[in-house]
């Protein structure tokens, strides 16, 4: 799971629906790198978003300068006893590594570098 953080709240996903966590739990997210706690959220600052029989998503309220300290990285998060990977890009840290592509050859015209003489 990939992560985009642009202001001061992340969006999770879990592979179950909420009755796999326990909403009075806290919320943990540890470098893979160094396995340093970077931050922890109290129950009353995530929530649920939406939920369904397959997945269920929730928002973390982070602190004001997380995006700023370009934390850009695999991360292990968990709620109460369920845990999970994600990829982090903060904004201006980084970007998803997108790149528009626009064709300058709209006409549809092929070069020809090597044509053989049979």
């Amino acid at each position: 799971m990939t992560t985009i953080i642009t202001g001061e709240e992340a969006t999770f996903y879990i592979n179950s629906p909420t009755s796999a966590l326990d909403l009075s739990d806290s919320f943990t997210l540890k470098s893979q790198y160094s396995q340093e706690i970077l931050v922890t959220v109290a129950s009353g600052d995530w929530s649920i978003i939406t939920e369904n029989a397959r997945y269920a998503s929730f928002t973390v309220d982070l602190p004001a300068d997380f995006e700023d300290k370009h934390y850009n990285g695999y991360y292990t998060w968990q709620l109460g006893t369920y845990s999970d990977i994600v990829k982090i890009i903060t904004q201006p840290g980084g970007d998803a590594g997108e790149a528009e592509y626009i064709s300058n050859n709209e006409t549809r015209e092929a070069d020809v570098f090597y044509r053989p003489n049979y």
